[in-house]
């Protein structure tokens, strides 16, 4: 693989995961980096651009989700705490997936390469464009600030334009997981529809009682 167009991939662990996730990710063509702690993981992450951030939950210096917030690329958390608390946590702060320890570096690629395979992909309405590889969202070619979640979902309605989902279906088509948390969906929404009607001064996303949510179609 051309080095200008390899992937880069971040392994966060203080453990032994590491080293054998890098040596695996290195062999099947990414360009690996490991970190041991919450500070050696920025340092990197303002000098990288990575696709995807592996992180187990707890660091010495802090937890993964303090790096949702700092890493433009998708973060998989990677832990052998498999509390429903602890998963919920991690998605509902931003998560794109969680990974119960062992787990072995095959099967942690395969999950990867499936997040991103839609790298390439944009979506696009009423002036709005998401760019799925960069988790970048521009109204009219300016930027929108959304949260990681904000992004999923909003992600999510745009590819079902016109199409109604309950907080259930969202959760679980989102997060990949039974619902459990409905209340955490119409958080996540409430917060993107006062940002999309800030940034655009439409109302995008439309609510029907009983039927859900959706985002608006253009037909």
């Amino acid at each position: 693989m051309d080095a200008q167009f390899q992937r880069k991939i971040l392994i966060v662990d203080a453990e032994s995961a590491a080293r054998p996730f890098c040596e695996y990710f290195s062999r099947i063509g990414y360009s690996a980096f490991a970190a041991e702690t919450l500070a050696e993981a920025r340092r990197l992450l303002l000098r990288e651009k990575f696709d995807a951030v592996v992180s187990e939950l707890r660091l010495p210096d802090g937890e993964a989700v303090e790096l949702f917030g700092e890493s433009s690329a998708p973060v998989v958390v990677f832990s052998e705490d498999a509390s429903d608390e602890a998963v919920i946590r991690a998605f509902s702060l931003g998560a794109s997936d969680y990974v119960f320890k062992p787990c072995s570096p095959r099967v942690m690629a395969a999950r990867i390469e499936r997040r991103l395979c839609l790298r390439e992909r944009a979506l696009s309405g009423h002036g709005i464009t998401l760019s799925i590889a960069m988790r970048t969202a521009l109204y009219e070619g300016k930027p929108i600030k959304l949260t990681s979640s904000e992004f999923n979902i909003l992600c999510f309605l745009m590819a079902h334009a016109g199409q109604f989902f309950t907080a259930d279906e969202i959760y679980e088509r989102v997060w990949k997981m039974p619902s459990m948390q409905t209340g955490v969906v119409r958080f996540h929404i409430s917060n993107l529809k006062r940002t999309l009607l800030a940034a655009t001064g439409k109302n995008l996303i439309l609510s029907g009682f009983g039927v859900g949510y959706a985002f608006a179609s253009e037909i």
